[in-house]
């Protein structure tokens, strides 16, 4: 395996990367800011343009002779031979998920009676236990049990996770959705009033509360403060979860009602790894000495043994588990590494395949504990050129794939999902999400700074994740942000800073993909017409209200994310159309298209994406011309109800389109106008005639989805005639203006 001398090496190797994609960077960056000069412009600018040229040659051959000279030294200390990987099956793991239900874990037995009995003693005040013990021991694991067996003793049970960026705000209302239904007046209260009316619903009851993920002391004191859990003698209990024995000292009732994880035993240990590699939990008997071996180095935290168990089920032979047993030994040796590091990086090199590895590492620029949007990723890994169009796929649809892989490989775990059956949210394991977070300091693939610790390594990061003010990089004068090319933003809106920030391009003229999540911008600086590299950007805050004509501009954007801005376009800049490489377009109510010129006939061939637009005259133009012919999704912000059945009507012309959303009042066409291809439809507040809307859908023989909300359709009855809707798997109605509804058979 590897000694100082080859990771020295390596280190060598990553220092490259940033500088090698600077002068890559510097060279297009040039080269697109002449050719975006008038003809004059480009003589009069022609020696400094071929003297920066030349400046790069020199940068170019500097670099080649770094690389002969590192080259020489894998050749004079052999270290060919050392680097080479370790022997492994050429078959990945198998793309059934394994299923590892909470049942499994063995070496709970004790620990569940143990918190039981401290939360069912006979005292009625309100009684505090908390769990505390290091990630991946079984914490959340743990209470999930007591919850499920405990809920039934209590009238009034509540479970809320808390992620390691929240506020009150959101942890008050998850509590409040498991004991009472929430109504959009309950949505509109702040704080102070959100902890009111969970206090006044718990006075004189008997509640079981679970908090998985407690910790910062504030937090506690703040619920404590605002007196959220009333302490009265009806015996209630509230039992957290945390890593901190700081939060677990002051939120119990006493040092008795704190319950610390231990490692699992040998033998639970043992139990567990057989239970997850063999079905039956019967070991052959020649792989068990060292199947036992295996199972100590994972130092009893049953989500490294559950992670290790997916190499040992892959290939059971002898002297693939002696294999194992050594590269485990050595990687668990690594010092400034969480204990089962070395496990996991095992599991990343030999069960992950290797497309799939970044599309994991970039998982871990998010914030403990995130919701994350599973669309969001899938373009923010196709901005970064993770996954690429292949053959007559989209580099969307192969992203997909790879999501549910990870999916498959228990890497993440489904939050909620889409009504068609796919992710719409997820959560990242959080052992997983560490050890990305490490590895990709040490590969110079990303780094994380928070409010607390910055994850930094020697190396100039080219990716960065905030996940606190960004307005704290951009005051001080950091010495990365030229080589800058990745910027993600992640904070509590709650937090932000009423003065706002200032996007100053020129700080970062290689930024590929920005997204300042709920930092509050106050002004986009016209410079970003120099960000010719930008492929994603995504501004979030309702603050920012206006938007330079230059941004229309770039020729690499392929997502422009604006929907939750406040920025007001009667008509959007005419350079969209020159925005060749565009895919996916979020903008905010009321924006229109603009008008086209008889003279241009350009396109934008790639854009698959188109939300949410208010058609009017010229939008039906547009679609008759094939302005868009790749557009998978459109939403319809409907404000003139002629302009809105134009429009419908051109809608055959989009032969690729597969979702279609419509807002506000508007009309149907004849029937047998939309595209067939269509596999999800949405009616919001349309006002449509229900035989009307049957009639325009019953036959799309793709249709799969169809939600009609908020008064989209009236009348005296809604039909469903046999032979309809061939395809559909998935109906919601809220809100609807029908008194029957009748379905028939077939």
């Amino acid at each position: 395996m590897e000694d100082n001398t080859v990771q020295e090496w390596l280190i060598q190797i990553r220092s490259l990367v940033p500088e090698t994609k600077g002068i890559f960077n510097t060279y297009k960056t040039a080269k697109h800011v002449q050719n975006q000069r008038t003809w004059p412009n480009r003589w009069l600018n022609a020696v400094p343009h071929v003297l920066e040229l030349r400046d790069i040659g020199k940068r170019v051959k500097k670099m080649k002779k770094k690389i002969e000279e590192i080259n020489s030294c894998k050749n004079k200390y052999c270290l060919e031979s050392q680097v080479a990987k370790p022997k492994r099956n050429s078959e990945w793991l198998e793309r059934q998920r394994r299923e590892v239900e909470e049942e499994n874990v063995e070496g709970f037995e004790v620990a569940i009676q143990q918190v039981t009995s401290l939360l069912l003693t006979k005292a009625l005040t309100r009684e505090v236990v908390s769990i505390v013990g290091t990630t991946g021991s079984g914490k959340t694991t743990l209470a999930k049990k007591i919850y499920r067996t405990m809920s039934k003793q209590f009238e009034h049970p509540a479970w809320a996770f808390v992620p390691s960026i929240y506020s009150m705000r959101g942890l008050l209302l998850d509590i409040l959705k498991d004991l009472m239904p929430i109504g959009e007046e309950t949505l509109k209260l702040d704080d102070v009033r959100l902890a009111q009316k969970l206090r006044n619903f718990l006075q004189g009851k008997k509640y079981l509360v679970v908090i998985d993920g407690v910790e910062e002391t504030q937090l506690w004191e703040t619920l404590r403060k605002e007196k959220v859990f009333p302490n009265e003698n009806h015996g209630s209990r509230l039992l957290l979860t945390t890593r901190s024995t700081r939060v677990a000292s002051l939120a119990s009732s006493s040092r008795d009602h704190v319950h610390k994880m231990d490692p699992l035993d040998e033998t639970s240990r043992w139990t567990l790894l057989k239970k997850l590699v063999f079905k039956d939990g019967r070991c052959y008997p020649e792989l068990e000495h060292l199947g036992k071996q295996i199972a100590t180095k994972c130092d009893g935290l049953p989500l490294a043994i559950v992670s290790l168990a997916s190499l040992l089920d892959r290939d059971k032979r002898y002297g693939q588990w002696v294999d194992i047993i050594s590269n485990v030994s050595w990687y668990l040796n690594q010092q400034d590494s969480p204990p089962c590091f070395g496990i996991l990086d095992l599991t990343y090199h030999t069960t992950i395949p290797e497309h799939l590895r970044k599309c994991l590492l970039y998982l871990g620029a998010y914030p403990s504990g995130s919701e994350i949007l599973a669309r969001q990723v899938i373009n923010l890994w196709v901005a970064e050129e993770l996954v690429k169009d292949e053959g007559g796929s989209k580099a969307e649809e192969i992203a997909w794939r790879y999501l549910e892989d990870l999916f498959s490989l228990s890497l993440i775990e489904v939050v909620r999902k889409r009504s068609d059956g796919g992710i719409r949210k997820f959560r990242i394991h959080e052992i997983w999400r560490m050890f990305c977070v490490l590895k990709s300091e040490r590969t110079g693939f990303l780094q994380v700074h928070t409010k607390f610790v910055s994850h930094s390594s020697n190396n100039t990061p080219w990716r960065l994740s905030i996940h606190h003010e960004l307005r704290c990089i951009l005051s001080n004068n950091q010495d990365y942000l030229p080589d800058l090319c990745t910027l993600l933003c992640f904070h509590d809106r709650d937090s932000h800073d009423s003065k706002g920030s200032k996007l100053d391009f020129d700080r970062s003229p290689f930024l590929t993909v920005l997204d300042v999540g709920s930092t509050r911008v106050s002004k986009v600086d016209e410079n970003i017409k120099r960000s010719c590299l930008l492929k994603y950007l995504k501004l979030n805050h309702p603050s920012l209200n206006r938007l330079p004509r230059t941004l229309f501009s770039l020729p690499n954007l392929q997502t422009l994310d604006i929907k939750n801005t406040c920025v007001m376009f009667p008509y959007l800049p005419s350079g969209i159309w020159g925005m060749k490489n565009l895919r996916h377009l979020l903008l905010p109510p009321y924006t229109m298209l603009p008008k086209r010129s008889d003279q241009s006939r350009k396109c934008l061939w790639h854009l698959q994406t188109l939300s949410t637009i208010t058609p009017d005259g010229n939008t039906a133009a547009l679609m008759f011309h094939s302005r868009f012919p790749s557009l998978i999704k459109l939403s319809l912000n409907s404000q003139e109800m002629e302009n809105i059945k134009r429009c419908l009507e051109r809608l055959y012309k989009l032969g690729c389109l597969q979702k279609l959303k419509i807002i506000n009042r508007a009309v149907f066409p004849v029937p047998r106008t939309f595209p067939t291809s269509l596999v999800k439809v949405s009616l919001v507040k349309t006002d449509l005639a229900a035989d009307d809307v049957m009639r325009m859908l019953e036959y799309l023989d793709h249709l799969q989805v169809l939600k009609l909300l908020k008064r989209s359709i009236r009348g005296p009855e809604l039909e469903m005639k046999p032979n309809s809707f061939p395809q559909l798997r998935f109906l919601f109605m809220e809100e609807i203006l029908v008194k029957t509804w009748s379905l028939e058979d077939g």
